[in-house]
């Protein structure tokens, strides 16, 4: 099966245009509150703290994001091996038809249209929607005959 690797994230450019922008953010967050100015300041944090947390951030993200494609990917893997050689054949067909991206979650759709999920997913759905709807219109006042006085 052919896919495209996730990419690692660079690390975050935090050049001068950006301390800039951060800088006049903290500026208008001190403006906001003139006679709290010093305790604003006092709660702000520099640049480079500020440089670090969104570090961490982008890492926890592509760590996230690397591994939900993993999961998909050993998943439907998993349904693609389990269904059977016309279905495979078929699924092998659309993948190297395919145009878009090569990553695990279009490989997921393919799989899931193939094997029958996506249909049961969708109705699934929509019965569930429409037990809610019954429920709400149950709950809902039935508006009794207008009386003649």
């Amino acid at each position: 099966m052919r896919f495209t690797r996730l990419g690692r994230h660079d690390p975050i450019d935090f050049n001068a245009r950006r301390q800039a922008a951060f800088a006049r953010k903290q500026q208008r967050e001190r403006d906001r509150y003139p006679l709290f100015a010093e305790h604003v300041a006092a709660e702000q944090h520099c640049a480079d703290e500020e440089l670090a947390r969104r570090q961490r951030r982008s890492d926890r993200l592509e760590t996230t994001m690397r591994g939900i494609h993993a999961r998909v990917w050993r998943e439907k893997r998993a349904v693609y091996f389990s269904l059977t050689t016309d279905q495979r054949a078929d699924i092998r067909t659309k993948w190297l038809a395919w145009t878009g991206p090569t990553t695990a979650l279009y490989f997921a759709y393919i799989v899931d249209t193939v094997s029958g999920e996506a249909a049961q997913r969708a109705e699934a759905s929509r019965a569930h929607a429409l037990a809610i709807r019954r429920r709400v219109l149950a709950t809902l006042p039935e508006q009794t005959a207008l009386e003649i006085a």
